[in-house]
């Protein structure tokens, strides 16, 4: 478990969103900030309102404008 990684497996990442997202970005920068992310993690929870984000959610990922606003994990 993740504070950052929905149960559904929705990865909320600034870098993956369209706001986070720039064409500079190369497969190794992106990789490098999921394994940071991964490896920082200190909390073992799901973040909050997954289960109602899960049941409720019907977009496309893309389509999701997430809040990031907890980078201490």
């Amino acid at each position: 478990m993740h504070p950052h990684i929905y149960s559904n497996g929705i990865i909320c990442l600034d870098l993956l969103g369209s706001a986070g997202w720039s064409p500079v970005q190369t497969v190794e920068s992106v990789c490098m900030s999921l394994q940071s992310m991964l490896t920082a993690n200190t909390r073992n929870e799901r973040p909050a309102g997954d289960q109602e984000f899960i049941a409720t959610n019907r977009r496309r990922i893309r389509d999701i404008n997430f809040v990031y606003e907890d980078d201490n994990v």
